[in-house]
């Protein structure tokens, strides 16, 4: 949305990106938040180019994380980009149901509700998505067009007092410090605040 030139005047809409006019596109995207360079960065909580299990076999697809890259002119067209698409297998998560932030090094943080390393036996979802969450970095690439490297920094069990199901966006600290919520999990089984320090 566009402010207006004259005070009181309407705001004027521009659709950016439309989710599924690509293949392998997201679905059900979440919050943005604005990188330093302008950019804008988000979740899809489903699509993407990898399929995730479910219990009933019919499986759906896993979810992403999009970046749309301002145009270099006034008008021009943003591109856009899936920068990762999450797998649920070897430890990865599945279903982000939050948006992300971007630290000063361009890395992307944030959570997805299922998958992880866990075999714990986490609250049931839904769509009965294994694995009880994650907090997850992506590092950008060294060149432009070049790939970003996912890394895993928790993986929630829901076991001796650690969280579960984080669907809330982190926050983070000049420091670099991650702060976050779980939606269940946690001693008293209702969840937890968390920090991860780098």
């Amino acid at each position: 949305m566009t402010p207006p030139a004259i005070q009181g005047s309407p705001w004027t809409q521009t659709i950016i990106h439309t989710f599924g006019a690509v293949p392998n596109d997201g679905a059900a995207p979440e919050a943005l938040t604005v990188g330093p360079s302008g950019a804008l960065y988000g979740t899809t909580q489903s699509g993407g180019a990898e399929f995730c299990p479910t219990a009933d076999g019919v499986g759906l697809q896993c979810g992403t994380v999009f970046e749309l890259t301002p145009p270099t002119t006034t008008g021009g067209t943003w591109t856009y980009s899936v920068i990762y698409n999450f797998t649920g297998t070897n430890g990865d998560g599945e279903a982000p149901g939050a948006g992300v932030v971007v630290g000063k090094n361009g890395a992307v943080y944030g959570t997805t509700q299922y998958g992880g390393s866990s075999t714990s036996a986490c609250p049931p979802s839904y769509y009965v998505l294994p694995g009880c969450g994650t907090v997850f970095e992506l590092a950008p690439p060294a060149m432009t067009g070049g790939t970003w490297t996912e890394k895993i920094l928790h993986s929630f069990s829901d076991a001796n007092g650690d969280g579960s199901m984080p669907v809330a966006a982190l926050a983070i600290s000049p420091t670099g410090v991650l702060f976050g919520t779980t939606s269940a999990g946690g001693t008293a089984g209702k969840g937890t605040v968390f920090a991860i320090v780098p």
